[in-house]
């Protein structure tokens, strides 16, 4: 059992490898049929006599073990081992075609000649076939079973009486008149011809198994920056996203930086759960997590975590800026904006309104990669982080929907002026749980509490 994060990833990525072979296995029968269709056609074109048999049933053998690599894939105990004796039976069914008794005319052809068949081209294309299994050693295995079938047939055929092979055929102590003499001989074995045939099967079967290996390769490290950004995207917009895509564990090692914290909270979603069917929490949980991500991104923020129904968003976490604070606040406002337009719809559709709590504050805080093997988390802890919190908890107290820190507040002026405090109010000393000292703060209050007075 992979027990692991990265052992799980590669067992998921090997079950998918798996899953492809599979696939590759039935294209390859269809292709491979479809090729046998062609090579009948050209056969019946040309053996005009129809007195040799056995290509038609070479091409039926043939056909017939695609069929079968085909149902094998459709088992549930398919393993990808099994393959390998069904290349090495077709390797050995070519073999057996190729080289055994043709005749011509009523009169039998002598094997050498049947050494020289221009259908030994079949062994390439068997093995160039078995790229589709998206497996390196099977295609190394098909070249290296096609190369032992043909060198036992050449030595079969060096072993029938008559044959014999020379030196003259290729630049013996003889004329060119001997050459031809020589390599014309119908019982002649081309021993150098057949070394060549026997190597390039071999490149030929390495080349391939090189392109497979890289592609699987390439598709893995395709697929392992593709989660990467994906996790990424749990957290950051999609413009940050690309920017730390380029860097190599960019949270590996522990900081400390002056951030935003932000956190929105529904207030009474508990109350809701209890009188709402669960596929509306769902949904409500959905609708709710949606509009808080697209305020967070729109304004250079990160998604820290949810909690249930609860947002924990930063700002500067990835490179701190001053206007970090008024990028804070300004998300703040679009979240309440955003859950008032979604209250006028809820209305229509006869739904219950919604309220939301949101505490804000900035200083430093410590942020990095947390987790063991099974699972990591980005996240940002420190003193910050529980005064935010604390702060979305008294909005109850002030009747009020955002609560900011003195500290936030007084950034975000100094960068884009009194402007951002337009509806807030100061609270010079509020205590917090947990906290000896007071705490300065701004809070805007609810549009139904000014309505209301």
């Amino acid at each position: 059992m992979a027990d692991s994060l990265v052992e799980r990833q590669v067992a998921r990525l090997d079950a998918a490898f798996l899953r492809e072979q599979r696939r590759g296995v039935r294209l390859l029968a269809i292709a491979r049929l479809i090729t046998m269709v062609v090579i009948l056609g050209w056969v019946l074109s040309i053996d005009v006599a129809m007195e040799n048999l056995r290509p038609y049933v070479l091409i039926v053998l043939l056909s017939a073990l695609s069929l079968v690599s085909v149902w094998l894939t459709r088992t549930d105990w398919y393993r990808p081992w099994m393959l390998y004796p069904l290349v090495a039976l077709d390797n050995l069914l070519i073999g057996y075609g190729l080289l055994g008794m043709a005749t011509i005319g009523g009169e039998v052809l002598p094997p050498p000649v049947m050494l020289r068949t221009v259908w030994f081209s079949l062994f390439f294309l068997f093995i160039a076939g078995t790229a589709l299994a998206q497996s390196p050693g099977l295609v190394v295995w098909a070249g290296l079973s096609a190369a032992l079938v043909w060198t036992v047939g050449a030595l079969w055929v060096m072993a029938q009486p008559g044959s014999y092979h020379s030196d003259l055929a290729y630049g013996g102590a003889g004329t060119l008149g001997d050459f031809l003499a020589v390599y014309l001989d119908p019982m002649f074995v081309d021993v150098v011809n057949w070394g060549s045939q026997v190597l390039l099967l071999l490149l030929v079967a390495f080349v391939l198994a090189v392109v497979v290996g890289r592609s699987r390769r390439l598709v893995a490290d395709t697929v392992a920056v593709e989660r990467e950004r994906a996790n990424l995207a749990r957290y950051f917009s999609p413009d940050m996203v690309d920017r730390l895509a380029a860097k190599d564990s960019p949270f590996a090692q522990p900081q400390t930086r002056p951030v935003a914290v932000l956190f929105a909270d529904l207030m009474g979603f508990t109350r809701i759960c209890e009188t709402t069917p669960p596929p509306e929490v769902i949904e409500l949980l959905r609708g709710f997590r949606q509009r808080m991500e697209r305020c967070v991104f729109a304004h250079g923020g990160t998604i820290d975590k949810y909690v249930g129904d609860c947002v924990m968003a930063t700002f500067g976490t990835v490179a701190a800026t001053d206007t970090d604070p008024a990028e804070a606040l300004a998300c703040a406002r679009a979240m309440t904006e955003a859950l008032r337009d979604w209250n006028r719809e809820r209305r229509q559709r006869g739904q219950p309104a919604l309220r939301l709590c949101i505490g804000l504050h900035y200083g430093p805080v410590i942020l990095g990669d947390i987790g063991g093997d099974r699972q990591v988390e980005f996240t940002v802890i420190g003193d910050t982080v529980n005064v935010a919190s604390r702060l979305e908890k008294i909005t109850r107290d002030l009747d009020a929907d955002i609560v900011a820190s003195d500290d936030l507040v007084q950034a975000a002026v100094a960068v884009r002026g009194t402007a951002v405090l337009d509806g807030f109010q100061s609270a010079e000393s509020v205590s917090l749980r947990g906290r000896r000292e007071t705490l300065g703060v701004w809070y805007h209050r609810r549009a139904e509490a000014l309505a209301a007075e």
